[in-house]
């Protein structure tokens, strides 16, 4: 993570293993480094003064699942969230940091519902 070249070749490559259900037992660390990449995407975009952008590039990668696979999967996962080590809030997490890479519009409603969630679900 501190070596500059690895969050972009990570980024991608990573979120091609969040859909195959292969990988289940697999997805809380992998949420939780998809989680520490893409915050570390927003700071970056929050230094060129980009709000709001996608932090999936589909036209660069065409191996990344789709956002409709994304968002169902994570929220399947999510559902059950206490299998798997925490998984269900890890996927909850990731799926709030994507939500503008989700759909737009989802930046209010999953901003807000989200953590709420989260902190349900770990008891505080």
């Amino acid at each position: 993570s501190t070596l500059s070249p690895f969050p972009q070749v990570l980024w991608p490559y990573l979120l091609e293993f969040v859909t195959p259900t292969q990988f289940t037992n697999a997805l809380t660390p992998l949420c939780k480094s998809l989680l520490f990449l893409a915050m570390k995407k927003q700071e970056e975009q929050q230094e060129e003064k980009e709000e709001n952008i996608s932090l999936i590039r589909y036209d660069l990668n065409a191996n990344l699942p789709s956002p409709h696979a994304l968002s169902t999967r994570l929220l399947v996962v999510s559902s059950q969230p206490y299998l798997g080590d925490g998984r269900g809030p890890a996927a909850l997490r990731l799926l709030h940091v994507l939500r503008c890479s989700v759909h737009p519009n989802l930046e209010n409603l999953w901003g807000k519902k989200i953590p709420l969630l989260v902190e349900h679900l770990e008891g505080k």
